[in-house]
């Protein structure tokens, strides 16, 4: 990731210039999921991940899109 953010619009949108892609061992590391969790959370239809060869990814502007949202376990049939 590691290139400063550019000022995308006067609204106060931002946007990277270059692409980075996370795997499931970098999620748990950033937030201190176990490795269950975030097998599961890869697993989840919601969750924009792909498949990069044998490694799940996700894309880090979909990442952040994804977690902008509230996701509530008693409304998503997949978390219960």
């Amino acid at each position: 990731m590691g290139r400063l953010l550019e000022n995308y619009s006067s609204r106060g949108m931002f946007i990277s210039s270059e692409v980075g892609f996370y795997s499931v061992k970098d999620i748990q590391e950033m937030t201190g999921w176990s490795h269950t969790t975030v097998e599961k959370l890869f697993s989840d239809p919601k969750f924009p991940s792909a498949n990069f060869g044998r490694r799940q990814v996700i894309e880090a502007h979909a990442l952040i899109e994804y977690f902008s949202v509230k996701h509530e376990r008693e409304r998503d049939r997949f978390w219960r």
